[in-house]
């Protein structure tokens, strides 16, 4: 049962993954390899198997090898999944696979009175669900928007790519919502429109390409995967949930150039999916064209 919002940001800076405030090196805007962002669905961390293994979202992460990623349905204190935190547990175990330290900040969409994992000791608080992002590296300012329907933006100014904003999202979900839909796109845009001209905008959108709803978005952002599918650097099944494209990249900018974007199919690297979603995976050149200038910050 989901009772309520909150909207406090609870940054994460790990001692458990050993990250210092200002202790890792910033990666230069216009690294040669390009600069890879993913989103992805852990669906809590419920596998093909429709069991709780939140260790398939960290391996597939881990072998992507992410500059920067966004995750939606993440969970804290919530007993059916361990009453894991699972924002610290990712980023720990990403230490574990890469033997990199990973920053993540984690701020929650929803809340329900619920406390048996902190009654049972096993946990500090009430459960919650929401977004997060995490990267091998500093991941800048960050600031939260409230859309309808208590859904949230998250962004990140991210230093590795000249400080640009990078926004993930989870939109509502279900046929009732359509409307709801609509209003957060809405909602999106007018934060968005905030931030600069160069941005990366990411995550589960419940919206498939030619629905009503997100035509807005598609008029002031770029698709990646319709960019990459007309360059020809489109690759993996188009469908990021099922059938459905509902998973996206969106960026605009001329300081942003896809190089290319993906999506991957779990199942093959474990035998049984991660998710109920496919990662989504873009790799961009940055050059200084994208850099954020100093006066653009968060109101």
């Amino acid at each position: 049962m989901r009772l309520a919002r909150t909207s406090s940001l609870v940054a994460l800076t790990l001692a458990a993954v050993g990250l210092a405030a200002g202790g890792c090196s910033v990666p230069e805007a216009a690294a040669p390899a390009g600069l890879k962002v993913m989103t992805f669905n852990i669906q809590h961390g419920i596998d093909g198997s429709d069991r709780y293994n939140l260790q398939r979202s960290i391996d597939s992460i881990a072998k992507v090898q992410p500059d920067l990623v966004a995750l939606q349905e993440v969970t804290r204190n919530h007993p059916y999944y361990s009453c894991d935190d699972q924002p610290a547990k990712i980023a720990e175990g990403l230490k574990a696979a890469t033997g990199r330290n990973w920053s993540v900040v984690y701020e929650q969409e929803w809340f329900t009175p619920n406390v048996e994992c902190r009654e049972s000791g096993r946990g500090d608080g009430k459960e919650t669900e929401g977004l997060a992002f995490l990267a091998p590296a500093p991941l800048g300012a960050t600031s939260m928007t409230p859309l309808p329907v208590s859904r949230i933006a998250l962004t990140v100014m991210w230093p590795a790519a000249g400080g640009i904003p990078v926004t993930v999202t989870h939109l509502a979900s279900g046929r009732k919502n359509n409307d709801a839909r609509a209003r957060e796109v809405e909602a999106l845009l007018k934060w968005t429109a905030k931030l600069g001209d160069s941005q990366i905008v990411l995550g589960d959108f419940n919206l498939k390409p030619e629905e009503p709803a997100l035509q807005p978005m598609l008029t002031m952002f770029r698709d990646a995967w319709l960019v990459g599918r007309e360059a020809g650097t489109a690759s993996g099944q188009e469908g990021t949930h099922g059938d459905k494209r509902i998973d996206f990249v969106f960026y605009k900018g001329s300081g942003l150039n896809l190089t290319k974007i993906e999506t991957i199919e779990t199942a093959t690297w474990f035998g049984k999916a991660a998710s109920d979603h496919r990662p989504v995976v873009a790799t961009f050149r940055v050059d200084d064209r994208a850099k954020v200038p100093a006066e653009v910050v968060f109101r």
